[in-house]
């Protein structure tokens, strides 16, 4: 999409209203919710009549004061639990020849100022918030910035997908531009737009316009546009910036390449589960104890002329009727409160939620029953979560290599001249949900080394699977000589027929 001046703002279409939609969920206020779905019969997209079909339950509050709705933030539980699966653990990133046994001092001086540009810049920070925002809108931009006066660092930059308008060509984004709103007043809003070209250029414009229309362009005289560069032309031919997909195919559109939240499909669900909760709060308002006392015994208000019945003063004050006489009886009343079947609904939606979002229910603290559980024990029981937690792992590992490729890219260039060679192959390797304990792995290699089932290598990589090929071999070698074994002469295991034959 071609951004230009005067043209109807904001563009209209489907997913821009379901990423505003889930938006709101993740934001988690009531009253956005009753706003938004009050206000879709106003702002429906594209005249889609069956969006306001059988109004919502948050849609039936905003009139109704009175009501007692409560919000149940699921919404925002499954962005948090998605971001903690994938980034709890930060993902180790490494120069791959500097954790070579004969590694060059380039590379490791590398793999030195690749780890201190990467913690100083918050890019580990930067992937959780990531990836929690892309949980719950579909997707997320990380955009490189960088200002020598604040830092010696390219710094990443998050921008929201539902602020971005994309181009892919074969799912790789070729431009995108961010709108942002600058200023607003009673008539006008000025708008910020921001181009990432895959030519390395970033082009930055001002609109001043209304709420339904983009406007005019603002000159680079105009006082609005003070500070800002037009145009930067890094002369590196990437585009500076990189999408990552919360998870593919987007129901709503399978040709799309913007991604689908974990709520698509759970709005109803999450809905009927406010429903739910606030049924059960007004239960337990409605059921509060009464004491129904006769007209005779209240007191007028002298300051608001109210009548009022005080328990307290009723034990000291002499009574001038007799309370066992029929129609003068003071009558407690204590009304029954459904828990057990509100507590059942709830905790039925919850878990239909939380699976059909693609984790476990374990995995938010239900279904456990007190239980403590090992490293094992827990993977069976959140298989749906790893399963779920590896899909996205694929989206965010290409994109992890780029960004970083980038930084060292922008780092070593004249936009900020650092020294590190950009050239260097980069290894990234996610961390475990689930670590397993020293004595669980220990008992599993033992037993292994019982049943012969595995080499000194392979052992050595089960205990440490975080180490490079060269180190893993180093550790091999160490063994052998320790315990005097000396190599094998056949040191890829190969099978030699004539050995089998003469019954070696």
């Amino acid at each position: 999409m071609n951004i230009v001046a005067n043209m109807p703002w904001p563009p209209n279409d489907f997913m821009r209203y379901k990423m505003r939609e889930h938006s709101t969920w993740y934001a988690g206020d009531p009253d956005l919710l009753a706003d938004f779905y009050e206000n879709l019969k106003a702002d429906n997209p594209m005249g889609l009549t069956y969006l306001v079909s059988g109004e919502r339950f948050w849609a039936r509050q905003i009139h109704n004061k009175s009501s007692l709705a409560i919000h149940v933030p699921i919404a925002g539980d499954i962005a948090e639990t998605s971001a903690d699966l994938l980034f709890g653990e930060s993902p180790i990133i490494t120069i791959v020849e500097s954790k070579q046994e004969k590694a060059s001092q380039n590379s490791k001086d590398a793999q030195d100022t690749l780890a201190t540009m990467l913690l100083m810049s918050g890019f580990y920070a930067k992937l959780i918030e990531a990836a929690e925002a892309s949980a719950a809108i579909g997707g997320v931009y990380i955009k490189l910035a960088w200002d020598r006066e604040l830092s010696e660092y390219p710094l990443p930059v998050l921008e929201q997908a539902d602020d971005a308008y994309p181009e892919f060509i074969f799912g790789i984004l070729k431009k995108v531009d961010f709108v942002s709103v600058t200023n607003r007043t009673a008539t006008k809003i000025t708008r910020l737009v921001e181009t990432y070209r895959n030519d390395g250029s970033i082009e930055t414009r001002m609109f001043e316009g209304t709420e339904t229309s983009l406007g005019q362009q603002l000159s680079e005289g105009h006082p609005s546009m003070e500070g800002v560069i037009p145009m930067v032309e890094t002369g590196i031919p990437v585009i500076f910036c990189n999408y990552i997909p919360n998870i593919l195919p987007n129901r709503f559109n399978r040709n799309s390449y913007q991604g689908r939240s974990d709520y698509q499909g759970q709005e109803t669900l999450m809905d009927s589960l406010d429903q739910t909760y606030s049924s059960w709060m007004r239960d337990i308002a409605l059921a509060q104890g009464r004491i129904l006392v006769p007209q005779a015994y209240l007191e007028k208000s002298t300051n608001t002329g109210n009548y009022r019945f005080n328990v307290d003063e009723m034990i000291f004050t002499q009574l001038d009727y007799d309370p066992t006489v029929e129609g003068a009886k003071i009558t407690p009343n204590q009304f029954a409160i459904r828990a057990n079947e509100f507590e059942k609904t709830s905790l039925n939606l919850i878990e239909r939620i939380v699976t059909s979002s693609g984790y476990s229910p374990q995995s938010f603290g239900l279904n456990i029953q007190g239980r403590a559980e090992s490293g094992t024990a827990l993977n069976i029981r959140e298989r749906k979560s790893f399963f779920t937690k590896a899909k996205k792992e694929r989206y965010w590992y290409p994109a992890i290599m780029s960004l970083v490729n980038k930084m060292m890219l922008l780092y070593s260039s004249s936009e900020l001249g650092g020294k590190i060679d950009p050239n260097l192959e980069i290894s990234v390797a996610f961390g475990d949900s689930i670590v397993n304990s020293t004595n669980e792995l220990s008992e599993s290699v033992k037993k292994i080394s019982e049943a012969v089932a595995a080499s000194t290598y392979t052992k050595v990589k089960m205990l440490h699977p975080e180490w490079s090929e060269d180190e893993i071999t180093s550790e091999v070698k160490k063994i052998n000589d320790e315990n005097g074994l000396s190599p094998l002469s056949n040191p890829d295991n190969k099978f030699d027929i004539s050995m089998w034959w003469y019954g070696y």
